[in-house]
């Protein structure tokens, strides 16, 4: 059993090794049917390198491209002086611009300078006199707005300090106790205190005279009073509640059954009020040679002077407050004054500082229309331009692109000049590949063009995102690919730029080693992977012998194989199909020639045939 080829092998090889298997297949199987040894295709095993690779297409470019470019324009190519091709060194010309349009501007440019120079000096004579003029009336006093809007603000000031002392004065006798009006209302609100407090304590005495019955009679009438002002509370929401809802009947039994305890309140209230009063008005409870009424209402009437005094102090502490508040009302109307004053005062002064700045801007403006300094910018800009007419390379190499014509407006990328020495592979590298490769790997690059050439080279740089393009006939979201570049040794190769190339990198090298095809391996009837060897028999006969193998390094075509048994040397059967151990065959050599053929001439056959 043929054991399965890793990679991709290329047609034209498949066709050379089909066909000398066939020869072996028939040979072998002729031999099946005689005893007569028949001839069948070998190759002697020799040392040999073997590669791992992973191969990516690209295109050729060259390792340093730079683009030409003018800045000039409104000119047109008067002579080309180079063609695609062409070597040029660094500072060559490539091409010339007319610049007659050009040179007809800087003439015109430098005549007006000449004029711009002679003029604007008694523009600027004028300008000169009528700021300093301005300048000395106002360092002199001499300036009306301004002086007149001062005065204004001393004005205005003046009546600024005159409220500030008005309204100091008065916060002061207020602050020190001096306000007569104030000191009236205070020393009456203290006799009134003194009043309540004797009455207060021959209340308290009496009180406690007569004993609990009072105390009782008192609390139940402040009971009664606060059930009955309860009672009073209810009836009025029910009124309100009935009033947005009169329909509502189980609200008007509410309501009546409120007002008849209410009723019923009002009437134990009044008994109770008729009972403190006639225990207050019994001579049995007098203090003193008074009643308890009487001391109760002398109690109260106290309490009532010492309300009014202290509202005629509110009052008087009011029409204070009041009298203070005018004379602050006046200070801040004052101070507004001044300050409108001072911003009037400001204002002007800013206007004549603005019309100072005017004349000013004016002469500066006089100054600068005399400077020349602008045209003298643009002739120098104009010469620039007339040199830019002569476009020269920027670095040697060769010219790859001309985008010009005589006669013809330049616009965009002139000229394109690249080293031709130094050229570059850009490839993409699939997704399943980028893992195992890595720049600094060593690279073969291949042109269709040119057939079995391959230039050494070197993987220099691998992009760190992927690029996604559509596969073709598919309906994925496309192929992720890696933008690869590999560098190419030496500097005289036949690659062109724009070259479709393929380049093999070398993952893995194992020198020195025994390689087969994939085609000479087999199968053991322990099914471990064998090779058929053709042993010399010393009569011009080879008998055929199974050695096991152990597998290697993978290559495109061959496999590396390693086993007793076999060395520099040894001959062995190019296919295992049909091979049968102890058969008697005579080896035939693919170059031909009765010469034995190696593993390794046999590779090379098969890379020369298209691979």
């Amino acid at each position: 059993m043929r054991k399965k080829k890793k990679g991709t092998v290329a047609v034209i090889s498949c066709v050379l090794v089909l066909a000398i298997c066939l020869a072996g297949l028939q040979a072998i199987s002729s031999a099946r049917k005689s005893s007569v040894p028949v001839a069948v295709s070998c190759l002697t095993l020799e040392p040999t390198t073997l590669q791992s690779t992973v191969t990516a297409s690209g295109t050729v470019k060259s390792a340093s491209t730079t683009n030409v470019y003018t800045n000039v324009s409104g000119c047109v190519v008067k002579d080309l002086h180079v063609e695609v091709g062409d070597y040029v060194e660094a500072g060559a010309i490539l091409c010339q611009l007319d610049s007659e349009t050009l040179e007809e501007s800087l003439e015109k440019q430098k005549v007006s300078l000449s004029v711009s120079k002679n003029s604007s000096a008694q523009n600027i004579s004028a300008s000169e006199k009528q700021y300093q003029d301005a300048v000395e009336n106002l360092d002199n006093g001499l300036n009306t707005t301004v002086n007149s809007a001062r005065t204004a603000t001393e004005s205005a000031l003046r009546a600024l300090e005159k409220a500030q002392s008005d309204y100091d004065s008065a916060r002061a006798d207020i602050d020190d106790g001096m306000n007569s009006q104030l000191v009236q209302a205070e020393e009456a609100l203290e006799q009134a205190n003194l009043r309540v407090q004797r009455a207060e304590e021959t209340y308290d005495k009496a009180k406690q005279e007569v004993g609990d019955t009072y105390r009782e009679l008192r609390l139940n009438a402040s009971n009664l009073k606060k059930e009955r002002d309860a009672a009073q509370s209810k009836v009025n929401s029910l009124t309100d509640q009935l009033e947005k809802d009169p329909q509502n009947q189980q609200l008007k039994t509410e309501l009546e059954l409120a007002k008849v305890e209410l009723q019923s309140l009002q009437q134990s209230f009044d008994f109770a009020q008729q009972d403190l009063q006639s225990y207050e008005t019994d001579s049995s409870t007098a203090y003193g040679g008074q009643s308890l009424l009487s001391i109760r209402e002398a109690y109260e009437d106290a309490c009532t002077s010492r309300d009014s005094a202290r509202k005629s102090l509110e009052l008087a502490q009011a029409a204070v407050d009041d009298q203070l508040a005018q004379y602050s009302t006046a200070l801040e109307e004052a101070q507004i004054a001044y300050d409108n004053a001072l911003v009037s005062q400001q204002a002007a002064e800013t206007s004549v500082r603005q019309g100072l700045e005017d004349q000013r801007a004016a002469l500066n403006a006089n100054r600068a229309s005399s400077d020349t300094r602008v045209q003298e910018m643009e002739i120098a800009s104009l010469e620039d331009q007339i040199l830019d007419c002569t476009v020269t390379a920027p670095v040697s190499g060769t010219v790859t692109a001309v985008n010009v014509s005589e006669g013809g407006a330049p616009a965009g990328v002139l000229f394109v000049i690249e080293d031709t020495s130094r050229l570059e592979v850009d490839i993409s590298i699939k997704e399943y590949d980028v893992g195992i490769v890595g720049e600094g790997m060593k690279a073969g690059v291949r042109a269709d063009a040119l057939e079995d050439q391959s230039f050494s080279g070197e993987l220099t740089s691998i992009a760190p995102a992927a690029t996604t393009t559509a596969a073709a006939g598919s309906t994925s979201s496309g192929n992720v690919e890696y933008a690869a570049t590999v560098t190419v040794d030496g500097t005289d190769t036949p690659l062109r730029i724009g070259m479709s190339a393929k380049a093999d990198i070398v993952v893995e090298e194992h020198k020195d080693v025994l390689a087969v095809p994939y085609e000479a391996l087999g199968v053991g009837s322990g099914g471990e992977d064998v090779v058929y060897a053709a042993v010399d028999q010393g009569d011009g006969t080879y008998l055929v012998q199974e050695i096991p193998v152990t597998l290697g390094l993978e290559g495109d075509l061959t496999v590396e194989v390693s086993g007793e048994g076999l060395s520099a040397g040894t001959i062995v059967l190019a296919n295992a199909d049909g091979a049968v151990a102890g058969q008697k065959i005579i080896p035939s050599f693919a170059n031909g020639s009765g010469e034995t053929a190696s593993s390794g001439e046999l590779m090379d056959q098969m890379m020369g045939a298209g691979l």
